[in-house]
């Protein structure tokens, strides 16, 4: 049975899953029960519910990185049964997004600054290539959108609330290329550092989004190209920035002991 989702949600379809898209004139924070709520219908099976559920609270950082994901809290909250979860959860450890540890179970997976240093080299490599194929088929519509969607992007903080819009923001920019397998990677690696970037200050500098979204707009791929790797460079740095904090917060450098001058014989 497929139920509508209403007319508070949309749905979107990707690699035969759905998933919830908030619309963009909402602007709140989101909590667990939100999610669970804006998923309660469009669903064929519990188990495509539960993974996009889990999914989208790792993403948003409803669940934040090291937090425990616990089974049966999962279910109840969810309202479901644990095979669900526990499919959910492997699923979502073959996508980088959930860790299970030895004794411990699973956990929402952190990640290193060499691997979010990683993950942005490929961002810029494939995000500009992407860029440059959708700006030789963009159309006077997409273009129109992605610049309604770039002005509502360049705030100084990186909200839950936006993060929707950004998806939006990207696939308008990418899509236009007709290159799915190389935009679902970017999905994939976007989705990777998405919840480090809630909370962010992030200095757009000359416009940001909507700056990336006027040079594509008029076909000025160059241009383009370089304004979006300035950006993910800079947003890159800001990443490591609080990781590297984060990490000598957690492990500080133990101060050496003095070792004692023998006494005088």
């Amino acid at each position: 049975m497929y139920i509508d989702p209403g007319p508070d949600k949309a749905l979107n379809q990707r690699g035969g899953t759905l998933m919830v898209v908030r619309k963009a004139n909402a602007s709140v924070e989101l909590t667990f029960a939100d999610v669970v709520g804006r998923a309660s219908g469009g669903y064929k099976t519990v188990g495509q519910m539960a993974y996009d559920i889990i999914r989208e609270c790792i993403i948003t950082g409803v669940l934040a990185p090291g937090e425990h994901l616990r089974q049966e809290e999962l279910a109840e909250r969810i309202g479901v049964s644990r095979i669900p979860i526990r499919t959910a959860l492997m699923q979502l450890e073959s996508e980088g997004l959930v860790s299970f540890h030895p004794h411990k179970g699973a956990v929402v997976r952190t990640l290193t600054v060499e691997q979010v240093r990683e993950i942005y080299e490929l961002r810029v490599l494939l995000e500009t290539y992407a860029l440059r194929k959708s700006i030789a088929r963009m159309t006077s519509a997409r273009a129109a959108r992605l610049r309604e969607l770039g002005t509502a992007l360049d705030e100084p903080h990186i909200s839950a609330s936006l993060v929707d819009e950004r998806v939006a923001f990207y696939r308008e920019l990418y899509d236009a290329g007709e290159n799915p397998t190389t935009v679902e990677i970017i999905e994939d690696l976007r989705n990777s550092v998405g919840r480090y970037l809630l909370g962010l200050r992030v200095d757009h500098g000359a416009g940001g989004h909507r700056e990336l979204a006027r040079l594509a707009s008029r076909g000025d791929a160059d241009t383009a190209a370089a304004h979006l790797r300035d950006h993910l460079e800079h947003v890159s740095r800001r990443i490591i920035e609080v990781l590297s904090s984060e990490e000598a917060e957690a492990d500080p450098v133990t101060p050496k002991r003095r070792r004692k001058k023998p006494a005088p014989a």
